[in-house]
């Protein structure tokens, strides 16, 4: 019998639960089915907001990774696979993992979750770096939008887009009625995501007489609980509004099958393909999101959901309005949405494109 290729897998799993956590947890349930692997946890922090902070612990947990890294890369494994940061410090932290891969002849497969590396290439130590880490190696992007951020760098590119369970598209949607319709926000709370602008929107929505309930669901980011609670006061949203707190998987599941819409106007300058828009599409939840990263591919303004434009309330409410007063056109993007969603990003598909890559990889 063959044995199977020996990888080293470095990977961010949950917590903290994002996109790119929950990915990593599903890439790795694909490796092990026909790889040999070993498992290098990157965890550098058990929270949201804490991500994109530079401390000593971390630091300290990243060197403690690269003396274990060595000690793999030194019993000469087929492949390393990484979920790579194109961008912050963990760009830098990411590219010493990879060097140090090269260095022993072994080839990598940069699996990058977000956007950055064309960006970071107006810094000239940067674009250097990027040169010597991805020249010759493999890298995975989520689509098509996303090839400009691996332009000029000597690399194979392949696009293997998200996935999602069988039960996120088992949700059962709200009956039509007369009661009142329910917008969902469900993501960390961040600025870059558009909580703000949601929240504002809302305030144009309660001006124009206009009757919704909003959901609000995710971890603390750069905005706090309690920030929260004064920025509903401050748009006078008290009786309109429920903040959630943080949610497990069968809550979201409960929020999304009682939402008439799920808003996500994200401005998040890396954003590449959020989970969240694409459960919700699955959902059969009518979607409002901004068209940053591969959402423009993915959510087609007037066919599979409606595009805003980020940081503009008043669009945002003009397109909350039109949603809600065109119910048969909202109920056809969802129906096609979530045909698509089935039709591209099933758990099997990527599978079968994250295994068949790595059998290219280290025949």
């Amino acid at each position: 019998m063959t044995k199977p290729p020996r990888i080293i897998a470095m990977l961010q799993l949950p917590p903290p639960m994002h996109g790119a956590t929950a990915m990593n947890e599903r890439a790795l349930t694909a490796l092990q089915k026909t790889c040999d692997v070993t498992l290098l946890e990157m965890r550098f922090t058990n929270h949201p907001r804490d991500i994109a902070k530079l401390t000593i612990g971390k630091l300290v947990k990243a060197f403690y990774l690269s003396l274990r890294l060595l000690f793999e890369l030194w019993r000469k494994p087929d492949a390393l696979y990484i979920n790579f940061a194109p961008s912050g410090s963990a760009f830098y932290r990411d590219s010493i993992y990879v060097l140090m891969s090269k260095l022993f002849g072994i080839p990598a497969i940069l699996h990058l979750h977000g956007q950055g590396l064309q960006a970071g290439r107006e810094n000239r130590f940067a674009a250097w770096l990027q040169h010597r880490v991805f020249t010759g190696q493999t890298a995975i992007i989520l689509g098509d939008a996303l090839r400009h951020e691996l332009s000029g760098l000597g690399c194979q590119s392949t696009i293997i887009a998200n996935c999602l369970p069988e039960e996120a598209f088992q949700i059962a949607q709200p009956l039509s009625g007369n009661t009142t319709p329910r917008l969902l926000y469900l993501s960390n709370l961040f600025r870059s995501k558009g909580i703000d602008d949601v929240l504002a929107a809302c305030a144009i929505l309660r001006q124009r007489n206009i009757d919704f309930a909003l959901d609000i669901a995710g971890a603390n980011g750069d905005i706090s609980a309690g920030e929260l609670e004064r920025l509903v006061d401050t748009f006078d949203l008290e009786n309109h509004c429920l903040y959630h707190g943080p949610v497990d998987a069968g809550y979201r599941t409960k929020l999304l099958s009682k939402a008439n819409l799920f808003l996500f106007p994200t401005r998040y300058p890396n954003e590449a393909q959020p989970l969240v828009v694409l459960e919700a599409m699955a959902a059969g939840v009518p979607v409002i999101t901004s068209s940053i990263g591969t959402l423009g591919d993915i959510v087609r303004d007037g066919e599979t959901g409606r595009v805003c434009q980020p940081g503009n309330p008043e669009i945002l409410a003009d397109r909350i309005s039109d949603a809600l007063a065109q119910t048969k056109e909202t109920q056809d993007m969802a129906n096609a949405a979530q045909a698509f969603c089935h039709a591209h990003f099933s758990k099997t598909r990527f599978d079968h494109d994250l295994q068949q890559l790595i059998g290219q990889i280290v025949s």
